[in-house]
Order: structure tokens, then sequence, then C-alpha cells
């Protein structure tokens, strides 16, 4: 789901965007990988959490195409991008939940009787702030999170030099007599998001030299606290947050030292290869050195390349098999991933490329062919133009994850995978549904003018395992998602799923909410996704993700139901306490809205509400999108959010599903396989049709000879009784039952053909007594071959 369907989280591919964001992907213990129709590997996937996985992340653009450079950090810890919603306190964990939202906003006050919320720390002077965050009240993971990761504007005068300068230089003052309880971890936290925020925001800049000098006397004076290096969680996670301060602008060259210290805590004889906290101090350790090299600071290279013990450090993981299986394995991956960026460094780029063959076979022999180090080492032979040497090219990698491929519709449907055919015909049958129903509330079937994206290129790996292994290698992206789409191209990127270990949703569900995003781009907002025009200031963003939501229950003849999972969801909110999202708040969603895909729910059943209730406003909507009238839809988001009446209905609608939750939808589309159709001719259909609803319709085949199973295509015009002409509403309604009454239903066991076949149909021709409209209509199914 466009994350973060995404998630969906929305990336900005630039290597500085990478800044002091970790994203989710070690956080839990190890699985054992389902047996992959692909060669094995032995990757570490991790256990989702609440929001694990479900999300798709959602491109306009490829960050990275097959072929290029970069086969890290993207797909490992490290991540490549800013990911919204991804909150800089929960690296190496998923975005907040709303009910874990909830249960972290603890009231706190000091001893000083400062309230531990916002309004209590921006009125706090230099001193004043840091007293307030060493008080023992003040916790980075109780009331802090409840306010410390939103930005707000008060913070230019909270995190300017004099503020960020009291706060480093209380740490320099007390790490002496640090006694390893925890007593700085906020004032490090606060530090932490000092940075983070610092590389978005204009209005505070803390790398000035004071004030980097004061936070790196600081990080100095903590390293050589007693207790900083203890094995407790409470020492890994302030040390954690020191790290990522430590790799901000202009203060990692200076940090070295620190890297080494931290990654020798996993060499043989380690006591942290179980423990998540020490993780993502490993973690944060590994980013700065990909931020140092990726951002190009020539300071930090040359550091990098007079060091050998630096490198030395990373280098030794290829050999550190008593990581294989614990929750910490990642890190022999990742360490592997930033020895091969070192060989960007151009006075070190023979030595590095020169290595690569000793580390294969050394990964290879610790870890195995197709692990996780030795694919990461694979992504930088690659990209060093020495793969063929040692038989590990990617495009030899790539045809065996995808052997077989799958076309439908002439091709306007492609599919790269290693799964069989029912499998993925499944998914094909499923997208049929969806997009006659999108058909229907759009009013048409005419793309957008000058759209191109004609064909849907659709690569479905066979499971999360070979998603986070070779994914990475093969398109230089990141993995901490439940998969990508790249609008343009229309390319999407998934993989077949466990639930609940992989996700909470089926393939088919987030395959049909990915498939309204194509639906979406073509049909309904030009340009492309993330295009200033329509997506700036997430005009569309509570539009895009809630009717992927929302169509994802579309139905051959049932219309669009709703679905359990969305309202699971609503009802678990519901019974931890949280208030509700207005329709004023869920249609003006963000992205970096907290808690995480929170409003993804709340719009998916919205828009579901709309199409039950009040069509006309959802097709007024797509109305303005396909006119090309941001200001118009911004209009009816505006008016819509106002409308009092229209809330109270759709919280009586809220009511009513949540009393249903356990009878609600789960999509699982059934279909007859070719062989076993049994018409294989448009007459056959055609006579069939007629016979069942004495309506005679034109009957042709799509032409599709190559591919299994062509299409007939049926139109011809029907007509409804009207209960209510002048109610655009109604006449939707009586359309729509129409069709699905006196065509769907009464074709339902003819011949399994039509049991296959959807229908959508076009604007409704009002007669001029008003008792009646007349529709054109257009139904397609399978014809056998």
């Amino acid at each position: 789901m466009t994350t973060p369907r995404t998630a969906r989280r929305v990336l900005i591919a630039t290597a500085l965007a990478a800044s002091l964001t970790l994203p989710a992907l070690q956080t839990a213990q190890a699985l054992t990988p389902p047996p992959a129709v692909t060669a094995p590997s032995s990757s570490t996937p991790t256990v989702p959490g609440p929001t694990g996985y479900d999300e798709v992340d959602h491109l306009g653009t490829a960050a990275a195409k097959p072929g290029t450079a970069a086969p890290a950090p993207g797909g490992g810890s490290l991540g490549d991008s800013h990911i919204p919603g991804l909150l800089p306190d929960r690296v190496g964990a998923p975005a907040p939940t709303a009910s874990a939202t909830v249960r972290q906003a603890v009231a706190a006050t000091t001893a000083a009787g400062v309230p531990c919320t916002l309004d209590g720390m921006t009125g706090l002077g230099p001193q004043q702030l840091a007293d307030f965050l060493a008080d023992p009240a003040v916790s980075p993971d109780g009331c802090l999170r409840a306010f410390l990761w939103t930005w707000g504007a008060r913070y230019a005068a909270t995190m300017d030099d004099a503020h960020v300068q009291a706060v480093a230089d209380r740490i320099t003052k007390l790490s002496a007599t640090d006694d390893g309880t925890g007593r700085l971890y906020a004032l490090w936290t606060f530090l932490h998001a000092t940075v983070y925020f610092d590389f978005n925001h204009s209005e505070i800049d803390v790398t000035d030299a004071p004030t980097a000098t004061a936070l790196q006397r600081a990080i100095d004076a903590y390293q050589a606290s007693p207790h900083a290096f203890d094995t407790t969680d409470t020492a890994a996670a302030t040390l954690r947050e020191l790290a990522i301060t430590a790799g901000s602008t202009g203060l990692g060259r200076h940090n070295l030292g620190l890297v080494k210290k931290i990654l020798a805590k996993f060499a043989p004889g380690t006591t942290v290869a179980d423990s998540w906290v020490w993780g993502t101090t490993g973690l944060a350790a590994l980013n700065i050195d990909y931020l140092g090299i990726a951002n190009n600071d020539p300071a930090f290279t040359a550091a990098v390349a007079a060091d050998a013990d630096y490198r030395a450090a990373f280098r030794a993981f290829a050999g550190y098999g008593h990581l294989k299986g614990t929750a910490n394995a990642w890190m022999a991956r990742d360490a592997m991933a930033e020895y091969g960026r070192f060989g960007q460094i151009a006075a070190l780029r023979d030595a590095v490329v020169a290595d690569l063959g000793p580390l294969l076979t050394l990964t290879r022999a610790t870890f195995g062919a197709n692990s996780d180090p030795w694919i990461k080492l694979v992504g930088w032979a690659n990209t060093y133009g020495v793969c063929a040497q040692y038989d590990v090219c990617a495009d030899k990698i790539e045809a065996a994850l995808f052997p077989n491929t799958y076309r439908y519709d002439n091709g306007a449907i492609e599919v790269h995978t290693a799964l069989d055919k029912p499998t993925v015909d499944q998914m094909y049958y499923a997208s049929k549904q969806v997009k006659t129903q999108f058909f229907r509330v759009l009013g048409t079937d005419v793309p957008l003018a000058g759209d191109v994206n004609s064909i849907l290129h659709i690569h479905l790996y066979a499971s999360r395992s070979d998603y986070e292994v070779y994914h990475p290698l093969l398109t230089g992206m990141n993995t901490n998602n439940g998969g990508i789409y790249i609008e343009n191209g229309a390319t999407f990127y998934t993989y077949q799923r466990r639930v609940p270990q992989d996700s909470t949703l089926t393939l088919e569900e987030l395959f049909r909410h990915e498939y309204t995003h194509y639906l979406n781009g073509r049909w309904a907002v030009p340009g492309y996704f993330g295009n200033a025009r329509w997506y700036a200031n997430d005009l569309t963003t509570a539009m895009d993700e809630g009717t992927a939501e929302f169509f994802d229950g579309a139905t051959r003849d049932q219309g669009i139901l709703v679905r359990k999972s969305l309202v699971q969801k609503l009802a678990q909110d519901e019974a931890a306490g949280i208030p509700r999202l207005t329709v004023r708040q869920l249609i003006h969603a963000s992205y970096d809205d907290t808690p995480a895909f929170h409003f993804y729910n709340y719009a998916g059943t919205f828009f579901e509400f709309l199409w039950q209730s009040h069509p006309s406003l959802l097709r007024e909507m797509y109305g303005y999108q396909r006119a090309d009238d941001p200001a118009g839809f911004d209009a009816w988001r505006t008016r819509v959010g106002a409308d009092a009446a229209l809330q109270t209905e759709y919280d009586a609608f809220l009511d009513a599903q949540i009393a249903r939750v356990d009878s609600l939808y789960v999509p699982s589309t059934g279909f007859t396989p070719n062989g076993y159709l049994q018409y294989a001719y448009p007459a056959e259909v055609r006579a069939a049709f007629a016979k069942a609803t004495s309506n005679t319709p034109d009957c042709v085949d799509n032409g599709d000879w190559d591919n299994k199973p062509m299409r007939f295509v049926c139109t011809g015009k029907i007509t409804a009784n009207l209960a209510d002409p002048t109610n655009p509403d109604q006449v939707f309604k009586d359309m729509s039952g129409t069709v699905d009454y006196f065509i769907l239903q009464r074709t339902k066991g003819v011949a399994n053909n039509l049991d296959d076949m959807n229908c959508s149909f076009g604007p409704v021709e009002i007669w001029t007594n008003g008792k009646a409209g007349t529709s054109s209509y257009t139904c397609e199914g399978p014809l056998r071959r």
C-alpha cells in the first residue's frame, strides 16, 4: 500500500535525504523463510510490527533503476531517503500505531513544576531546557514522544544555537559522573531531534562552528564516561542517540573512533547479538559511514582513507558467523554494504574492488551462497563492473528470480515472477472487478489525454525473503515496505506474503490497492505522482490512499464492499479510546501524520460511505481531477470537510460497520481456469447473454491470440427505472442496481464465462418524462483458448 501505503511512505530519492532518518527493518527475531521457488537464500526477514509491510511506497519516478549503482543502502537498514511517517526516535521499529501513541502520551511534570508538554518545553530558556531534559520525569519513551518528533514553529526558538549549546554543555558536565541509569538519554534524544529537523527546516541551523564544537565536546565526554559502553539496554539507547547526533553535518569525520567502538560490541564473544536495542545502536554507527560517503563529505572521506583500522572493523563482519541466526545477523549484511561503499572514495577504489573476490569467497563460506551479506558484495561487484569474473551479474540473477512472464490483455498487464500462473491469474481476475467498479464511478473508460502508461509492469517476488535480499541488488531500492509502485513507467514490485508473519494483508488485498493507484494515475489524476500541481501540500493524499482502500473492496455484482481489515483497525482504535478522525481531518491527511497510516482506514471507509450514500460527491471529486482543476478539488475538500450533516452520517456509518466487523468482506477472487471455460467464441457468449437477460449486445473478442485467456467484450444499452430523476445519487444507485441485477445476476450460472464477467456503464440519459434513464454498458469476460 503506497506507503507512509508507504509508507505508503513517499520516497524522495536523493542521497542527502537519507540524513538522520533510520528505517525499520531489523526489528525483531529472525524467521525461517518459507521455501521459495527461486534459489534458496539466507536472508534474515523480520517480524513486521502492527503496520509492518502493509504499505507500498508510491513513487512518481524510480529512485533507482535495474542495472544502476547503489546496491546499498537500499534494502538494508540504512534506507536511501527521507521516509515520512517513520519517526527517527523509532529507529529500528515501525512507526507508532494509534494505540501505541495513546499509551505513550504519559503526563509528567519536572521537579521545577514544568509540564512535559510542547508548551512546557518551548517556553524555557537555554539552562532551563537543560534542567528540564535532565529531570527524571522527562522520558524519551514517555512524555517526550507525544510531541518531540512533530515539527512546530516554536522549535525555531528552542532548537537554536543557545539552547543546543546549553544541552550539549550539560552533557559534557554530567558525563564523568554518569551512573549508567539513563540520566542523559533525554538530553541526547533532544539533540538527535534537533539535527534531524535541522536537515529539513531552514529555521534552525546548528552547523555553525561554536555549536558543532559544543556537540563534539559532548560526544567525546560521554564516550569517555565509565558506563557509556555497558551492555545494558539503557546504555545502548543512549549511545544510539549520541551516534545519530555524531553523524550529522560536519561531525562524522571526528567520530570514526566511535564507530569502531560500537562495531566492536558485535565481535566474537559478544553478549549483545540478540539485543534489539544494541542493534539500533549498531545501525546508527553504520549510518555515520553511509552519510559521510553518500553526502560526499571530503573531510569524512579523507579520514576514512587514512584509517585502515576503521575499514577493517567493517571487513571483519564477513567472518562473523557467530551472528548467524541472531537478532542482529543483519549487521553483517550492512557492514558488507558499507565496506563496498569505501570504493566510492577514489583513493580506495582499486583496493576495495580487488578485495571483492576474497570477500565473496569468505561470506559464501561464512553465511552461504545467496546470503544477504554475500548479495551485498555481489551488488558492489555489479556496480564496479567486475561481476562477470565472479559469475554474479545481476541479469543472470534476475532471470533465475523471475523465470515466468505472464501477459494479459494483449500485453497491457505483464507479470514477471517465479509464482505459478493460477496465483497470478487470481490477481488478474481481481483487477477486473476493481477496474469495472472504478469506471462506473468515473463515468468513463477513456484514459487521460497524453497518458502513456498503457502497460502495467509487475515484478512479483516469490517471498518476502527474496524481496529483501535481491530487490536492492536489482534496483538499488530499499525494502522496508510492502513493495514499491512507480507511476512513471507503471511498474509495481511486491512479493508473495505469509499472513500474518509478513503482513496483515493478503497479496490480493495489497494488489487491489496498488492496482487502484495505477487506475488513478492513468484515468483520474493528471501528471505523475508527486508533481506539485496535484500533490503539493498533500492535496490528494487522502484521495489517493482512501480510494485505493475503497476500490480494494470491489466485487462482480455486489458493488464495492467494506473490507474487514479496514474496520478491524478502526475498531481496535475505538477500543483503545482513540478519538476518531473527523471528515475534515481525514480528507486533509498527510503522509507525515502520526500515528502512521492511521488515516488510511478512515479515508477508505469515508469513500465507501460516499459511494453508498452520496455517490455524486465521489463522482464530482473525480470530475475536478479529470478536468485538471486542483482549485475546484480543494474547494470540494473544504466544503465536504465542513458539512456537519455529512459528519453525523459518516459517524453513524462507522458505528454500523464496527458493530458488524466480523462479517465484513475479505477479498478472495475465484475464477474458472482457461481450459474449463465453456465458450471459446464471442458469438456463443452473445447468445447466452441475450437469452439470460433479454438484452442483445454486440460482442467481439479482444484479438489476444498470444495470451490465455482471450477476452470477450460485449456492449449495448440498458434502461433503469428511476425513483427520483432529480437526485444524482439515486440515479447512480438505480443504474448500478439495474446492471447488477438484470445483467450480472441473471447471467450468473448460465455459463462459467459469464460468471467471471464484469460490467461498467457510462453517463445516464434521463428520459424526458423522468421515469427512466438509459446508459451504455460494457461487459467483459474470458474466452477459452
